[in-house]
């Protein structure tokens, strides 16, 4: 994967929430929800922030303990895992730059790990799938929800 690369969150087929240290992310399309937490979190939040694919490897292995190599092929994997489920895509519009700093922490010097590398995995959920495609959500067009058409009473007053 190139370092340079950079991804977006693919919305607004996609809404997510991070609370907790836990991310949830729903594709509107599919149906499937998911969930990511610890480093798939911390990796979450630096992909919504536009930090290059070079930059999240870095940044996370400033963090966490661990084997650079295993960590690159970790995250390789996770990012790829997103785009296969459409929960990201490719992102051409941003320049080059070094990863965004994320609650204050750009780098963590060498030897300041908190805590031990645990390859993030993405937990795929489906048992709500039907529920979630009957939502009238999926009706919505570019100007979002509700909205009222031009010649209807409501949009007159």
């Amino acid at each position: 994967m190139t370092e340079l690369l950079r991804f977006r969150i693919n919305v607004p087929k996609v809404i997510h929430e991070t609370i907790e240290g836990e991310t949830v992310l729903v594709n509107l399309d599919s149906g499937n929800y998911y969930s990511l937490d610890g480093v798939g979190a911390d990796v979450w939040g630096l992909l919504e922030q536009g930090a290059h694919v070079g930059g999240i490897i870095e940044w996370i292995a400033d963090r966490y303990k661990g084997e650079r190599t295993d960590i690159e092929k970790a995250l390789c994997q996770l990012i790829e895992e997103l785009k296969r489920e459409e929960l990201i895509v490719p992102d051409e519009t941003r320049g080059s730059g070094n990863v965004v700093d994320r609650d204050g922490l750009s780098k963590v010097s060498p030897g300041l790990h908190t805590a031990m590398f645990v390859p993030p995995a993405l937990n795929k959920y489906t048992d709500m799938q039907d529920l979630l495609l009957l939502d009238p959500i999926h009706d919505v067009d570019e100007t979002g929800w509700p909205s009222t058409k031009a010649d209807s009473p409501i949009s007159e007053k």
